[in-house]
């Protein structure tokens, strides 16, 4: 576990407003992003984030318990299971979860979580690029030869766009580095 989870694990069981406070500056705008990608509201987001928050540390008062993956993949998951709850219900379909362990993530579920992470970071990083290593890893990206990047992007020769290739992938590699999300999913 990192020492981040671990400071905003420790705020919430001893109910720090401030590392509480920094629980929802940090994570409730990633959680609003999936409930309103998914058919909810930014209200939705709040309730859901609220009773995920008391899930985990209902969860957290157990002596038995080990947090063994990052505090939002954690929290990424019981939200999206609180979530799915309500909108089954919403749907008049019967949803029963007597599991005491409905909130603890499976290794797949897990890993799926963190790689939908890892995406929306690399995405976004990407948005962060110029105009002109958008347009050149796009081609690079569609498995476009070397020589018909060069052309397309008017360089003067196959090296030079592998040099400028080189130079954005090195960008992109650096944005996605400095997130802090990543630097949390890959301590």
């Amino acid at each position: 576990m990192d020492q981040t989870s671990y400071n905003h694990l420790d705020a919430l069981s001893k109910g720090d407003e401030k590392g509480i406070r920094d629980i929802y500056m940090q994570y409730l705008p990633r959680i609003n992003k999936l409930i309103t990608n998914n058919g909810g509201t930014g209200e939705d987001a709040k309730d859901v984030f609220q009773e995920a928050l008391i899930v985990i540390y209902e969860k957290a008062q157990s002596p038995e318990f080990r947090l063994t993956s990052s505090l939002y993949t954690l929290l990424y998951g019981v939200c999206r299971n609180i979530w799915g709850n309500r909108l089954q219900r919403k749907s008049r379909t019967e949803v029963t979860l007597e599991s005491p362990d409905k909130y603890k993530l499976s290794e797949g579920l897990e890993q799926a979580i963190e790689q939908e992470e890892e995406n929306t970071i690399f995405w976004e990083a990407f948005e962060r690029l110029g105009d002109d290593c958008r347009r050149l890893m796009r081609l690079f990206f569609d498995k476009t030869s070397m020589e018909e990047i060069a052309e397309t992007m008017g360089y003067g020769s196959t090296s030079y766009a592998k040099k400028r290739k080189f130079q954005c992938k090195e960008q992109l590699v650096s944005l996605v580095r400095a997130d802090s999300r990543f630097r949390e999913l890959r301590p």
